[in-house]
């Protein structure tokens, strides 16, 4: 396949593409590079891509695994919202600081010895701060199951937590 045919069969997608990478990233750029990376995957593999078994849904799969794979890369920085999660007013001594900072250690410990699907999804959740549907975009997951799972994710760590806080006490 040339360039033009793969112009020809390809270029109508692109509108529908783009607006599902937006849905998927939440800004211009991002979708954009998603988009374009769509699109290179499917020119490296245009050899492999009969007619019958492209259509929309395909390619829409094929964008939402290259951006599962993205975020799996990505790693945020996780230590300025966890550190400031507890932060008030009142706890400006130099002992607090440093209390907030091994809890915020021992959370990054505990989220990161999570099962892998649990793990992704707290992140997204409570570090990258993304919505329900956001989730559900990104996940191909339902809403329910992905509430079911931040809750018991949340409880879990909540109970690993204390356990181990409450051993630094005594």
């Amino acid at each position: 396949m040339n360039a033009e045919e793969f112009k020809q069969r390809f270029m109508p997608y692109h509108r529908m593409l783009y607006r599902v990478a937006f849905g998927l990233t939440g800004n211009q750029q991002d979708a954009e590079d998603l988009l374009q990376d769509t699109f290179m995957r499917m020119w490296q593999k245009r050899e492999l891509l009969t007619s019958e078994h492209v259509n929309e849904a395909y390619l829409i799969i094929m964008m939402r695994n290259l951006h599962l794979d993205r975020s799996r890369v990505k790693t945020p920085d996780t230590s300025i919202p966890l550190e400031s999660v507890c932060m008030t007013s009142d706890q400006n001594q130099p002992d607090d600081k440093v209390e907030r900072q091994n809890e915020a250690f021992l959370m990054k410990e505990l989220i990161e010895r999570l099962p892998q699907k649990e793990r992704e999804i707290i992140r997204m959740y409570l570090l990258e701060e993304l919505s329900y549907e956001e989730m559900e975009a990104c996940t191909g997951m339902k809403q329910g199951n992905l509430r079911q799972i931040v809750l018991r994710t949340r409880n879990k760590l909540k109970k690993q937590f204390t356990k181990i806080a409450q051993s630094w006490k005594n």
